[in-house]
């Protein structure tokens, strides 16, 4: 086992165990394959914390922090939102921050999210659209997300 590594344990043909805290593009094509019924230029949303959120001087923007992009605490793959079924359903981006008051909302592309070797995988168990982007979040990844994305609803206070 890799420590801080999703490992694959297969016990027999149906029994698979799953470890760790990222996963690589293997195990996310095994695990949460491209959906690529997304099409690149979908906008994909995520929420941001305001604590993740900071005044980039070098870009003289308000931004996310790449802190904002890593896989949730439990090892599953990063959270986010097709804009495109929510606007389907006749909702509106803010429908993603409820219950989530001081969250922002981000957004970048699927075609980015794919450029940095990530999946876009369907987990519409409480939302419909609700997805995950697996693949493995280095630094390098995640600072591609904050730098570029940009934001649907921005921060409340700017800083």
């Amino acid at each position: 086992m890799v420590p801080g590594r999703h490992n694959l344990i297969v016990l027999d043909s149906k029994t698979l165990i799953v470890t760790g805290l990222s996963m690589d593009e293997r195990e996310c094509g095994l695990l949460f394959p491209d959906d690529r019924s997304v099409p690149d230029d979908e906008v994909l949303l995520r929420r941001i914390p305001r604590w993740h959120v900071f005044h980039d001087e070098n870009m003289g923007r308000v931004r996310p922090s790449s802190a904002a992009f890593e896989d949730d605490g439990d090892g599953d793959p990063m959270s986010v939102y097709l804009s495109g079924i929510i606007q389907s359903e006749k909702r509106t981006p803010d429908s993603v921050l409820a219950g989530h008051a001081d969250y922002a909302l981000a957004g970048l592309s699927a075609g980015l999210v794919r450029e940095l070797q990530q999946t876009v995988h369907p987990d519409a168990r409480d939302d419909t659209a609700h997805e995950v982007v697996c693949g493995s979040k280095t630094d390098r990844t995640r600072r591609n997300f904050a730098k570029r994305s940009h934001w649907v609803i921005p921060p409340a206070t700017l800083l």
